[in-house]
């Protein structure tokens, strides 16, 4: 029962992290065995298909193996659920017109979970300027041009608009290999304006 426990966290961690989702009791624990009983059965599945179990395999190092693999399991079931399952669930229902909204916790986490490919971030501070990040001149282009949490945003600057308007653009090439990454925190955001490609 431990793994099916420990196999259904996993799968509801993978599904819920960076989503600032809050649950009740019962619906966390559902969520929880639901992951971990079809995880569990995938792995009984799959080691029922084995032709045999290795012989220098010990009880308590087939129970270590079962566990292992029931975990594992556990985080694709997670990861596919959020990859697909959440999205076909969300398309259903509003095709057959059950709900019109993406049932997301807030209208910032639908921005984020919407599949497509930022291009520009505009970020208003105090006293009226606006920084901004634009992907396609970023060089060298980053591996990860723009982070987003709870407590502000930290980013490449290209450029930068003062309160009159005027445009001054930035390199973000540091000394040798280095980039400059700039941290904006909350307090000082007023606004984010996101361009992308739908």
């Amino acid at each position: 029962m431990q793994i099916v426990q420990v196999a259904g966290y996993i799968a509801y961690k993978v599904v819920s992290i960076g989503k600032g989702r809050a649950h009740r009791t019962e619906d966390l624990l559902l969520q929880v065995l639901t992951f971990g009983v079809i995880a569990r059965a995938l792995t009984a599945a799959a080691l029922w298909y084995l032709p045999t179990v290795p012989a220098a395999l010990t009880d308590s190092l087939s129970v270590a193996a079962v566990a292992g693999i029931t975990a594992l399991a556990g985080g694709a079931m997670g990861t596919i659920w959020r990859v697909a399952g959440e999205p076909f669930i969300r398309w259903m229902m509003n095709r057959m017109r059950v709900y019109t909204d993406d049932h997301e916790s807030s209208v910032w986490e639908s921005i984020m979970n919407y599949r497509a490919k930022w291009t520009v971030v505009q970020v208003h501070i105090d006293g009226g300027r606006v920084l901004e990040a634009n992907f396609g001149e970023m060089v060298p282009s980053p591996k990860v041009p723009i982070i987003i949490n709870e407590d502000g945003i930290a980013m490449y600057v290209t450029g930068s608009y003062d309160e009159a308007g005027v445009y001054k653009k930035y390199d973000i090439a540091g000394n040798e290999d280095d980039t400059i990454f700039t941290y904006i925190p909350r307090a000082m955001i007023k606004q984010m304006d996101v361009a992308w490609r739908v």
